[in-house]
């Protein structure tokens, strides 16, 4: 008569599935869900910026494209470094202003320039008035939006042209 013997899984397999079911992939569902609010909450900063109501599909399609309109923060927020070492970001930024009462200057390729860019960010996001252009520098939470004149960009280009540094 054939003894049937009963299946025993090894104690290592066993802790290895535990692992997964009951520790990995709960961290990679939490993981994902955080993902996809950040993006929400990029996608509601980007429609307050551009003052838009953002619709139920807007919310349900989590990959949507962004506005268009961006450009390199270079060609319009490069500091004017003064002539002297250190000065004020006022010296530095002279036709800059933000929303929150100061300019914050971040580095972009070894150059400074006025915004607080988030990591590894060249273009920003703008919209143009008749006398200004506004930028959403960042991305959430670390936003700041900036206005620039557009005479100071002009004004900006053209000492930038005429400054050997």
């Amino acid at each position: 008569m054939l003894e049937s013997t009963p299946i025993v899984h090894s104690t290592a397999e066993n802790m290895l599935a535990t692992f997964l079911y009951r520790i990995l992939f709960p961290f990679i569902i939490v993981l994902l869900v955080m993902v996809l609010l950040i993006l929400q909450m990029q996608k509601v900063t980007l429609a307050k910026f551009y003052e838009k109501q953002l619709s139920f599909t807007d919310y349900l399609n989590w990959f949507s494209t962004h506005p268009a309109n961006t450009l390199d923060v270079e060609t319009v927020l490069l500091a004017q470094q003064p002539n002297h070492h250190g000065g004020t970001t006022k010296d530095w930024c002279p036709s800059v202003r933000s929303e929150e009462g100061f300019v914050s200057i971040s580095y972009l390729d070894n150059k400074p320039v006025c915004c607080a860019l988030g990591k590894g960010q060249r273009y920003v996001y703008y919209k143009e008035s008749e006398q200004d252009i506004t930028l959403l520098c960042g991305r959430w939470p670390r936003t700041e939006v900036v206005s620039v004149s557009k005479k100071g960009i002009r004004a900006a280009q053209s000492f930038g042209s005429t400054n050997p540094y």
